[in-house]
């Protein structure tokens, strides 16, 4: 019984961990992304 609610845990932890991963990279990505159009405005 315990190793199932523990295998749940981690199961849980593990799709919340790397939703944020694919948040953090998205964000990253798009921050990259944003600067590099800024700096190509700027410095033709």
């Amino acid at each position: 019984f315990t190793f199932t609610i523990n295998y749940l845990l981690s199961l849980r932890l593990i799709t919340l961990v790397s939703k944020d991963l694919i948040y953090y990279k998205l964000i990253t990505y798009n921050l990259n992304y944003n600067l590099s159009i800024l700096l190509s405005h700027i410095n033709p």
